[in-house]
């Protein structure tokens, strides 16, 4: 199948389904695209008056997505559902390699009423409005082999007018595809912050994305190898649960925009599906079970003085927000991806809110 026929069938099938869809109405539901494997859901939570990643069936300020290039073709789709015209600002982190760590490209584009527009990361351009406004390329400095996240954020416009997805296609065939992630603000919600995992249909690598940044304004957000999140501590331990309920404990683990530390695997039975060597359970091996899941209790929002924004290491002066995206694969046919969960924290006068 040709890239044009994959970003012809991405439009169809996600605005069918994100407008169309009879769940779209409830929230905190991450409706997992499956591919031939046994459902896995995921979410988490905290209490407290706190913005939340909402599902993006019914129209965000802000979408987020991961992509891949190492042997991966992706897609990003974002549509305008309102009836008027909207000004997005899009921004692309690359986190492929040292030397590029977390760099950024961002651009402006536009999408008339109604209007849907696929980037494909490799050869990305603009929406072509009218003939007389063609396609123009942009971020032409991503190469292939290399990985990152993209935020698209509503500048101009009428609010709550975005939806949108993502699809990564392997060279061998398996396919992850999930909805993008929206900022939603609602209060005294709470889940379990738990990642389930199966090994259906023998999949046995994993990647679990975890993007943390800044909301900077309306239309930017920050992100920066400095910006971070923690789970997991000494008193709070990160746990492990194979089939049986039997649980091992995991040192914390941080995300942020750096190599090793955006794409990681679950453990040592399912490791990263692209040779990251970091692990979430860097101890634990399930080579017998078919499926489990992870613990992962919130620790805290971070910011060194590095990325310009640290005070102590957990003052960030500005919104942090923390979005993650969990899959599984067997590397030949079989795949899924989904949204994990994510959460801001509102900081006031240098003082962070906790969260209970």
């Amino acid at each position: 199948m040709t890239k044009g026929n994959l970003m012809n069938n991405t439009k169809t099938r996600r605005k069918g389904s994100m407008l169309q869809d009879s769940l779209s109405k409830i929230k905190y539901l991450f409706v997992l695209a499956v591919l031939l494997v046994l459902p896995m859901q995921a979410m988490a939570g905290f209490a407290g008056n706190i913005p939340i990643i909402d599902q993006t069936d019914t129209g965000v300020n802000r979408l987020v997505a991961f992509w891949d290039t190492r042997t991966r073709d992706s897609f990003i789709q974002v549509t305008n559902t309102s009836s008027e015209k909207v000004t997005i600002h899009v921004q692309v982190w690359d986190v492929g390699s040292a030397f590029v760590e977390c760099e950024e490209c961002n651009f402006d584009d536009m999408l008339t009423a109604n209007d849907t527009h696929v980037y494909d990361v490799e050869n990305m351009v603009t929406n072509a409005i009218l003939p007389s406004m063609p396609s123009v390329p942009v971020c032409t400095e991503i190469e292939p082999g290399t990985y990152g996240f993209m935020v698209i954020s509503l500048a101009e416009g009428p609010s709550f007018s975005l939806i949108g997805m993502f699809r990564i296609i392997d060279e061998l065939g398996y396919e992850y595809r999930a909805n993008a992630a929206g900022e939603d603000a609602i209060a005294d919600i709470g889940f379990d912050n738990v990642v389930n995992f199966s090994s259906a249909n023998g999949n046995n690598m994993s990647d679990l994305v975890g993007i943390t940044y800044l909301d900077i304004n309306q239309s930017t957000v920050f992100a920066h190898p400095g910006v971070f999140t923690t789970f997991g501590s000494i008193q709070d331990p990160i746990q492990i649960f194979d089939e049986g309920e039997r649980d091992t404990s995991c040192s914390p683990t941080t995300f942020s925009c750096a190599v090793g530390a955006l794409d990681k695997g679950i453990d040592n039975s399912l490791p990263n599906s692209k040779g990251q060597l970091n692990r979430v359970c860097a101890t634990s091996t399930l080579s017998s079970n078919t499926s489990g899941w992870l613990d992962m209790p919130f620790n805290t929002f971070g910011c060194t003085a590095a990325s310009g924004f640290g005070v102590d290491g957990t003052d960030c002066t500005e919104i942090p927000w923390f979005v993650g995206f969990v899959g599984l694969n067997n590397g030949d046919g079989t795949g899924t991806f989904d949204s994990w969960w994510a959460v801001g924290e509102h900081v006031y006068s240098g003082e962070a809110i906790e969260l209970q």
